[in-house]
């Protein structure tokens, strides 16, 4: 008889603690959003094929304008190419962004992940991972 009470205490607490468990919704706050995004200037540094550093860029602002900074170096030392772009979310779940450059050309950022201070996704085909530039200096 015990062990049969013992039985239905345990369940019953499990049953509690399940529906405690229940409250928060996880994906919700982990969802992108403009305020994550914007106003930032999103960094990543790596080397060339060649072994060469190089820094890319993005910024993007509330107004879905945006700017992409590319700097390498070569022989003749520094080159940077500064484009600018509207940027929009493709779609009403914010996991990838259509960024349409002046010259007419387009990119997507897919599968994108925008955190405090992390952006990460894939564009022509390469996994980035950037850093908020205002974090890596501090």
């Amino acid at each position: 008889m015990k062990t049969l009470n013992v039985g239905k205490i345990l369940l019953l607490c499990a049953f509690v603690i399940g529906l405690a468990s229940c409250g928060d919704d996880v994906y919700y706050t982990m969802e992108n959003d403009d305020k994550k995004l914007c106003d930032r200037t999103w960094i990543d540094e790596y080397e060339t094929e060649e072994g060469l550093p190089c820094t890319y860029q993005l910024r993007f602002y509330k107004d879905n304008q945006g700017q992409e900074v590319t700097t390498t170096y070569d022989a003749g030392g520094r080159v940077i190419i500064d484009r600018g772009f509207t940027w929009r979310w493709t779609d009403g779940s914010k996991e990838a962004l259509r960024l349409t450059f002046n010259d007419g050309k387009v990119k997507y950022f897919e599968n994108v992940w925008v955190r405090d201070h992390y952006l990460s996704g894939k564009m022509d085909g390469k996994i980035v991972m950037m850093t908020d530039a205002s974090y890596t200096q501090n």
